[in-house]
């Protein structure tokens, strides 16, 4: 019994070392930023020194969600008080000027890569949204129960795929106008804590294993496994962006204090080159979308 004692303190001593001895080497510098949420504030997050600062203050506005237009612009979903009516709103955000701008009253709005195509929810239905002579053209992709949960994500300048909570991932493509069920890819993955990695065409997804383990494999839309990232499975991580310039992922983890059962974060970087990870920051929260730029 005591031998026992013993050798589980010793195997806890060796994980803790060999944790800090993982996040003590000296890395390479990283480069660019992340944009991120905070309630009514849009933030940044320089990766370079690991310091934050204020973008700007939306007011009354709660900013749920952001995601890339183009490198000038952001697309903002925002959650707030419109004629006496809770709203959600598409907001661009112009980097340079500072200045919004207003699109639609919707959520989950995403651009599709390198185009004016705008894929959003009004509610009840997805729809693909293009402005052409100053009017919005609009073309239905699915209707739903109101207000459901749902995922969105964009994976070419024609294609995105999406999810209804609890239902199978479905690929639209805007030329055809039609969506395609995706039943393997759906078995391995969960667009909840998904990327689209473009220089791979594949889907980095956290898959549920057995003992509430989790992989990370990344997936091609038919269902076929690529590769499986060495992560480790008793971690809670969950992928934020990818930094293709840089060949690294970021990471997010979240848990509860021992002592003080306080929620805790930290951001954690993963280089493809070596398959290394390390800690990059502690008690540093970025919510769940983040936007990647390489110049911050």
């Amino acid at each position: 019994m005591v031998d026992s004692r013993h050798k589980r303190r010793a195997a806890g001593l060796i994980a803790l070392l060999l944790l800090a001895a993982c996040g003590g080497q000296d890395e390479p510098e990283l480069r660019g930023g992340l944009y991120f949420a905070s309630g009514n504030y849009l933030a940044q997050l320089d990766l370079r020194d690991g310091s934050t600062s204020v973008v700007t203050n939306l007011g009354d506005a709660e900013i749920r969600e952001i995601s890339p237009q183009s490198a000038e612009r952001l697309l903002l979903t925002v959650f707030g008080n419109v004629d006496q009516q809770d709203t959600h709103r598409l907001v661009l955000y112009d980097i340079e000027t500072r200045q919004t701008l207003t699109l639609l009253n919707g959520r989950y709005g995403r651009y599709l890569p390198d185009s004016q195509v705008l894929v959003y929810d009004d509610g009840t239905r997805i729809l693909v949204a293009e402005k052409i002579l100053g009017t919005w053209e609009k073309t239905e992709v699915a209707t739903h129960r109101f207000n459901a949960p749902l995922r969105i994500l964009p994976i070419s300048a024609t294609r995105f795929l999406y999810a209804l909570a609890g239902e199978p991932i479905h690929a639209y493509d805007n030329v055809s106008k039609r969506s395609i069920r995706l039943d393997r890819l759906t078995a391995l993955c969960d667009l909840d804590h998904a990327l689209w990695m473009p220089e791979r065409d594949a889907l980095l997804c956290r898959s549920a294993g057995a003992d509430d383990q989790y992989t990370y494999p990344m997936v091609d839309l038919d269902g076929t496994v690529q590769a499986t990232l060495p992560l480790p499975a008793s971690r809670s991580l969950q992928p934020l962006a990818a930094l293709p310039d840089q060949g690294v992922l970021v990471l997010a983890e979240q848990w509860r204090g021992r002592m003080s059962g306080r929620r805790r974060s930290a951001v954690w970087i993963y280089r493809f080159a070596d398959e290394h990870l390390y800690r990059l920051l502690d008690d540093q929260h970025l919510g769940r979308w983040v936007v990647y730029t390489s110049a911050p």
